[in-house]
């Protein structure tokens, strides 16, 4: 099973965002799709650092039942702590995203054949 990871703290999350967990997030996020919020960045768009440790609780979700928001919020504030930025988590939310089916991927290509009849 696809999954990326984050290491920090002497531990190792293991993340993929699931349908069921992207429709909880959604609803969280006021009915907003969340690959929506962190690609708002492009347009010069920062999203909230509440919104940003949503997307990473429901990453958690897959692998980590036990995981609880304060928990998340937590290892965040440790993250800062050490000297790290929440913009930091961006593209590794990025990745999540990409893991968990949202982007095609490029490496697969489909050879098709038509045949006269």
């Amino acid at each position: 099973m696809k999954y990326t990871s984050l290491s920090y703290g002497g531990e190792e999350l293991k993340l993929r965002i699931t349908a069921a967990a992207t429709i909880d997030l959604e609803k969280k996020l006021g009915g907003r799709n969340p690959l929506d919020i962190l690609m708002g960045v492009q347009d010069g768009n920062m999203p909230s650092i509440s919104s940003v440790l949503l997307i990473l609780h429901a990453s958690v979700q897959k692998f980590h039942h036990g995981f609880k928001f304060d928990d998340i919020v937590a290892l965040y504030d440790n993250y800062v702590e050490d000297g790290n930025a929440y913009t930091d988590l961006l593209p590794m939310l990025i990745e999540v995203f990409k893991v968990s089916g949202f982007f095609p991927n490029k490496a697969t290509t489909k050879e098709v054949t038509l045949e006269n009849q």
